[in-house]
């Protein structure tokens, strides 16, 4: 993660390629599948929104890796009307979603997403956890 912060890869890659790279990374630990609308391949993003998409995902596929117990996480990447919309899944343990721990991982989802002038929704119950962004495009 934190070699990531430091190369150039967000700038020279598109969305659908930067995810794509987080998912493989994964494989060598869970099994990532990633889904992307056919449509999306040639979507032009800010670097900006790109940054910070790939940074929920990874926040995402950390926690799931290190408190879920998950053997799977999904990532699909849709749009639907004017609306780019990221869904991240995992086959864990999951939480409730209403205790605040000591971590910051959904605190920083949250702020990340409202960055971008997003939303997002999280659930979880005990067959996994389930979040989605959408931003408007």
């Amino acid at each position: 993660l934190s070699k990531t912060l430091t190369d150039d890869s967000i700038a020279q890659n598109g969305i659908v390629s930067l995810l794509q790279i987080e998912c493989d990374k994964v494989t060598n630990f869970k099994t990532c599948q990633f889904r992307v609308d056919p449509s999306l391949k040639s979507l032009q993003l800010s670097y900006e929104v790109k940054s910070i998409l790939v940074r929920i995902a990874q926040e995402f596929i950390q926690n799931s890796i290190k408190h879920a117990d998950c053997q799977s996480i999904q990532i699909a990447l849709l749009k639907t009307d004017n609306l780019l919309e990221i869904i991240l899944e995992d086959d864990g343990k999951g939480f409730n979603t209403q205790v605040t721990g000591k971590g910051i991982g959904l605190n920083n989802i949250k702020k990340r997403t409202e960055m971008i002038h997003g939303s997002y929704h999280i659930k979880s119950q005990n067959t996994g956890t389930k979040l989605t962004i959408q931003i408007p495009i």
